[in-house]
Order: C-alpha cells, then sequence, then structure tokens
C-alpha cells in the first residue's frame, strides 16, 4: 500500500515537473519572438568593436566601427599599432567597395568576396548584421538554443557557429550582445562590442556615407 502511494506520488511530482518544464519552455519561446522584433527594428546603429580573428594558425586583432543607415552601411577595419583602416562601405549599383590604407579602391557585388580577394582572409558580414543583434539572418535555416530570459545562447547557420556568451543589460527587449564568438572550419573569431549607438538619420546621408572622389 504504502509503496504504491509513493510510485503516485513520484508519477504526481514528474507530471508536475513536466508542466512546469513545457511552461518555461513556452516562457522562452514567447520572449524570444519578442526580442526578435525588438532586435529587427534595429536597423541603424554606430557600433563600435574589438575583434580577435585566428586563421591558419595567424591571428589578427582588429578595431572595428560600423556604421548602418537605412540599407547602406559604412565598416571600418582598423588593424593595431597605426597599421591602417580597411573600408568597406556600399557603393551605387547594388555594389560594395573597399578601400586600402594606401588608396587603392576595389568593387565587388559581395563584401566578403573583396576581403578575401584583396586581403586573403574573410568575416561574414552578411550573417554578421545579424547576428550581432542576437538573431538569425533571414530565409536561410538555422537552429538554436535559448536562454532562460528568452535570448539566443548559440545559433548555427551558415556553416557557422555563433555562440553568444555576454548581452547588454539594457532595459528594452532587445537586450543586444556584447560578447560574441564565431567558428567555422579553419577560422574563428571572437568579438567584444563596446557600444551600441543608434545612429540619428540625418538630411544629408552623404555626411554619414561620404563618397570618393
Amino acid at each position: 500500500m504504502i509503496r504504491n502511494v509513493l510510485i503516485g506520488l513520484a508519477l504526481l511530482a514528474l507530471a508536475g515537473c513536466s508542466r512546469l518544464g513545457g511552461l518555461e519552455l513556452e516562457q522562452r519561446q514567447r520572449l524570444w519572438q519578442d526580442r526578435q522584433l525588438a532586435a529587427q527594428r534595429v536597423e541603424q546603429w554606430d557600433m563600435h568593436a574589438r575583434a580577435a580573428v585566428a586563421l591558419e594558425g595567424q591571428a589578427y586583432h582588429l578595431g572595428l566601427q560600423w556604421r548602418r543607415q537605412s540599407d547602406r552601411f559604412l565598416l571600418l577595419l582598423e588593424a593595431p599599432f597605426g597599421q591602417g583602416v580597411i573600408r568597406v562601405d556600399s557603393a551605387p549599383g547594388d555594389l560594395y567597395r573597399l578601400r586600402l590604407p594606401d588608396g587603392r579602391v576595389f568593387l565587388d557585388q559581395s563584401p566578403e568576396a573583396l576581403l578575401e580577394e584583396v586581403i586573403g582572409w574573410s568575416i561574414p558580414i552578411s550573417g554578421l548584421e545579424y547576428w550581432i543583434r542576437g538573431i538569425p539572418r533571414p530565409d536561410s535555416s538555422h537552429s538554436r538554443r535559448l536562454d532562460k530570459n528568452g535570448r539566443a545562447r548559440t545559433i548555427e547557420q551558415d556553416r557557422w557557429d555563433i555562440d553568444y556568451l555576454d548581452y547588454f543589460e539594457l532595459r528594452d527587449q532587445a537586450q543586444l550582445p556584447r560578447r560574441i564568438r564565431l567558428a567555422r572550419e579553419g577560422i574563428t573569431m571572437k568579438l567584444v562590442i563596446e557600444r551600441w549607438q543608434q545612429a540619428e538619420i540625418e538630411d544629408n546621408p552623404s555626411d554619414l556615407f561620404p563618397e570618393f572622389n
């Protein structure tokens, strides 16, 4: 008799845990949906970060500044010790433009292809546009794991593994990432975002995105 009662209590406890687990999962999914919507509304920014890239036994340390406004952007990759700045920005005709410290300019339809062709390695700019906001790139399959607050803990997409190590504790639903680790076969990138700043829309966008002469 006592044994049957104990078994019954154990089954009730398991059922209760299952319901609690289901509710917790459901709550995380709701938070995740809310955070995705909030992050998607972050469409313009002036982001400053430090990056370390490990590639084929070589390590590269970079300063990174990314200004984005609407469908235009300017990305500055600054090498340490005054070695110069690589500039990638949008150009007319759905092109991307890369400018080296010595003034040479290159054009291509893909920012990743530009970096690969000119400097021999690349970072996933098209994916980072979304991953730095803690959300997957749309129109591409992905898997994810969420933390208890409904934020991405990991995203696997486009053969990249993205680990979110830390978030800014902001009082909004976006709660943008602060430290990110990205890995793909042959390359690892660690990104520490020092500052997110919403870029103000200006009357003359050429002030923010100047054209080359």
